[in-house]
């Protein structure tokens, strides 16, 4: 009975060693992605943080989905009543918008 038990004991202690690797390898795969996106979402237009940018648009009035540069101006995608969305350009200094 003895070499049984520490047979046993072995077998316990390989599966606690690759639950405990198979744990450390999931959360390391689900990190990644989060640091990942965590960069992406750091753009600058015209000097200004892309989401500083929006909320300061959106401050104006402008109900903002997405910004990016385009030349001199700003190119945005603003909501209208629809439910769907128009492309405008605003005055980086002004954030007034531009009619073209």
């Amino acid at each position: 009975m003895g070499e049984s038990e520490g047979v046993q004991n072995r077998k316990e202690h390989q599966m606690k060693t690759l639950s405990t690797a198979a744990f450390i390898a999931l959360a390391g795969l689900v990190a990644v992605p989060s640091i990942a996106l965590a960069d992406t979402n750091t753009n600058v237009v015209h000097g200004r943080d892309d989401f500083a940018l929006k909320a300061a648009l959106r401050d104006h009035g402008t109900p903002v989905q997405e910004v990016e540069e385009w030349g001199s101006y700003i190119r945005a995608w603003v909501a209208d009543a629809d439910g769907g969305s128009t492309m405008q350009f605003f005055d980086p200094d002004t954030l007034e918008r531009v009619v073209r």
